[in-house]
């Protein structure tokens, strides 16, 4: 049988390349069936350009005949993004239900309608469960004066450091006036703020990074039109505020 290679494809997979047990995986956050997924697909594959497979294909398909006789590279990118292929196909109940237990401690006082809400447009982006804390922290943690502060500033960022501390603070008090006349669903917070782009006569690189820093503190968010409703009007215009307070 052909062996496991490490990730430069010259040697036998072993601990120093990063090799974990299994119940490292498990305990990370990937799925069994992603798991398999990419195990069987090492050195096999079906003759097509298919690489995603539920067990009950793999099943059907697979055959040793197939397998190449030369070692296999074991690629954890690609066992990643294996894995989020999965969790992307799954329904949000079945996935909420997959990830009790990887929620950040500051979720655990928020009902299950909010952080399904929080889940659902975050799974896109969800590789494996044990990034879930990362990802969704500012749903329900008030961002950080100095988070804010050092990503407004952020010089590798192109767009805003351009920008003059009173641009921002004119770009966001526009924002704020404008998100207090909105109802908050996906398709007024789209509408007015793309026609708040014309009006101020800028860019969504600008104004949107703008609208994200203030609102979660953090560098990458879902789709902000989403990220905004699911926060809510309350909490999104009150961090707009605090965030106008730190540019002074």
């Amino acid at each position: 049988m052909p062996h496991i290679l490490g990730p430069t494809g010259t040697k036998k997979l072993s601990k120093r390349d990063g090799a974990k047990d299994v119940l490292d995986y498990i305990r990370d956050g990937f799925l069994p069936e992603a798991m398999i997924n990419f195990i069987a697909s090492l050195g096999w594959n079906d003759g097509t350009e298919q690489e995603i497979f539920n067990t009950d294909e793999l099943i059907a398909k697979f055959s040793l005949d197939s397998v190449q006789k030369s070692g296999a590279r074991f690629d954890e990118q690609r066992l990643l993004w294996i894995n989020g292929s999965h969790i992307r196909g799954l329904q949000l109940d079945e996935l909420y239900a997959k990830t009790q237990g990887y929620w950040p401690d500051s979720a655990l006082g928020y009902d299950d309608k909010y952080r399904k809400a929080v889940l659902q447009i975050t799974q896109e982006r969800l590789k494996v469960f044990n990034e879930l804390p990362t990802l969704t922290e500012f749903f329900f943690s008030e961002p950080t004066d100095d988070a804010v502060r050092t990503l407004m500033d952020d010089q590798k960022n192109k767009q805003l450091r351009k920008l003059e501390p009173a641009q921002k603070t004119e770009l966001l008090s526009s924002v704020l006036a404008t998100l207090e006349q909105s109802d908050f669903s996906v398709a007024d917070l789209e509408t007015k703020l793309n026609a708040l782009l014309t009006t101020l006569d800028t860019k969504p690189g600008i104004l949107f990074s703008l609208v994200r820093i203030a609102t979660t503190g953090a560098p990458f968010s879902p789709a902000l039109f989403d990220t905004l409703h699911v926060l809510g009007k309350e909490k999104a215009l009150s961090r707009i505020k605090k965030s106008l307070t730190i540019l002074g």
